[in-house]
């Protein structure tokens, strides 16, 4: 069987998956490349000697970017417009003492600062960095695989998409996330969801070691051996504490299982009770290479009035076998169902999450309201869908991009892993669901309340009877420490001692903080 390939843009007929002007150098260092207008950095309240004196302690490959130069604006630049920090100057390390000089200067001049790898977070709470210094990390790119093949050194700027291509080429692979447009490094920090984590563990799992950049500056290896406490923490809540410049990562041989099979099918509204009985019943005995996914968005070549569900399995197997699995679901009579094969690095063709797919161009405002729960309650996901429906018939900028995304990974790696071994919290949960609101018009404060009222409101009716918990990784700001990092006390007790010995001034604040 082969894929039905799907091109152009959503929303109607295509699958939407839960981003002259003067310029000079300025030789302050000999080796460091600077562009500016400087008439603009003091007002920015960057301090106007910062070519000078920050460039003399760069590496030759750094650069220092300010206001009106022409690649200002793509290294400010995130998945999406809304919520965004607001940078006066931004620096380029080459290396990650790059990026210490950086941090130690930031805090020396009281500039805040941010670093940025994918830049897809979606916490509102980053717009609070003003005039501040952004630490653009796509420069720290290594992929450098371990002479056993056991590990792999990664840097901290990479993309998904270029780990997935660089292990693939060594015949390897590991745990990353989905969308191969995010940053590499990031998502692990925050627990770190992917096709392998019921076989090999979340991303968290895979950290052996991380080169830390700490709030004041000072580089520092974090690992079981070293910096212990930290090594905790930084799995599941590192975004608090420091700048991965670098990790060294676990990674597996690819060829023992190279070939990945899927089905997507497509269902009405009304059969989505007995599909998520079923997709229920099945999970119990979920196989460690199978991960249940759905979306809902609106198309209405199938359905005019409601949203469809495109419904999918993925299986690292072959075809033959995923067959036999999914003849239950060709049993409820979807509308709809292709199926093919591919191997890893195509999966993210398939699920429509390549770096220039729709997925990963750039929105207007996205906020998302992640869901954390571990089965499928089949009278709140249908309050939940109704909902995402009425939303769409009422407020018609929402209808072009927001979806919804119910993620179904495997889990028993994950689950094998002691909870109380890392800060990340949502072991015994085995579903993400995540209703995604997006619209074109940023500065449109009426649409803005909309997406939090709707965005709440099917927040609060999918999590049904479950205590209220949160993937940290696609916070939006309104959820409580506790939803993210853990409702047991003894989690946040850890998490504020560390973040008063590692950020006593709080400097690492501006997403999803420790409170």
């Amino acid at each position: 069987m082969e894929l039905r390939e799907q091109t152009g843009p959503p929303p109607q007929n295509t699958f939407i998956p839960g981003f002259p002007e003067c310029m000079w150098t300025l030789r302050s260092h000999p080796r460091v490349f600077i562009t500016t207008s400087s008439l603009l950095v003091s007002a920015s309240g960057i301090p106007p000697r910062i070519q000078r004196d920050l460039g003399h302690l760069l590496s030759p490959n750094a650069r220092i970017v300010l206001p009106g130069s022409p690649q200002f604006a793509k290294l400010a630049a995130r998945w999406q417009d809304g919520g965004r920090p607001n940078y006066g100057v931004i620096v380029v390390p080459a290396t990650s003492k790059d990026v210490s000089e950086s941090v130690k200067y930031a805090n020396a001049h009281d500039i805040p600062f941010l670093a940025q790898s994918g830049g897809h977070g979606s916490w509102y709470g980053m717009s609070k960095l003003q005039h501040g210094m952004g630490i653009w990390m796509h420069n720290l790119s290594k992929v450098e695989v371990s002479r056993d093949g056991q590990s792999a050194t990664l840097g901290g700027g990479l993309y998904v998409d270029d780990v997935i291509r660089e292990l693939w080429a060594a015949g390897k692979q590991t745990t990353t996330g989905t969308c191969n447009c995010v940053g590499a490094v990031s998502p692990g920090l925050g627990g770190g969801h992917g096709f392998l984590q019921g076989q090999v563990g979340l991303a968290a799992d895979q950290i052996l070691s991380a080169q830390v950049v700490l709030a004041d500056g000072r580089l520092v290896t974090v690992s079981d051996r070293s910096n212990q406490d930290l090594y905790w923490g930084l799995r599941g809540a590192g975004h608090n504490f420091g700048i991965v410049t670098e990790m060294r990562y676990k990674v597996y041989d690819a060829a023992a299982k190279p070939v990945w099979s899927y089905e997507f099918f497509t269902f009405r509204g009304d059969q989505l009770e007995a599909l998520y009985r079923l997709t229920s019943r099945m999970m119990r005995y979920q196989p460690a290479e199978v991960i249940h996914w759905s979306r809902w968005f609106k198309n209405t070549t199938v359905d005019p009035v409601n949203a469809i569900i495109q419904y999918s399995i993925t299986f690292n197997g072959p075809i033959a076998a995923l067959n036999a699995y999914t003849r239950p679901i060709h049993a409820l009579n979807p509308l709809d169902s292709v199926a093919g094969s591919t191997d890893y690095p195509g999966l993210a063709v398939v699920n429509g999450y390549t770096v220039d797919g729709y997925l990963c161009a750039h929105k207007g405002a996205v906020s998302l309201y992640p869901i954390v729960v571990d089965d499928y309650d089949v009278q709140a996901t249908r309050k939940m869908y109704d909902l995402y429906n009425a939303m769409l018939r009422r407020v018609d900028a929402f209808a072009a991009g927001s979806f919804v995304l119910l993620e179904g990974y495997s889990w028993q790696a994950m689950q094998a892993v002691a909870a109380e071994s890392t800060a990340y919290p949502h072991r015994d949960q085995r579903l993400l669901i995540s209703p995604l609101i997006n619209f074109a018009d940023v500065q449109n404060q009426t649409l803005a309340a909309l997406a939090v009222y709707w965005g709440e409101a099917m927040r609060t009716a999918g999590f049904g009877r479950n205590k209220r918990r949160s993937y940290v990784n696609y916070a939006k700001g309104t959820e409580s420490p506790q939803s993210m990092y853990g409702y047991e006390p003894w989690r946040l007790r850890k998490l504020r001692e560390l973040k008063r010995k590692y950020d006593p001034t709080e400097q690492f604040g501006f997403f999803a903080p420790i409170e």
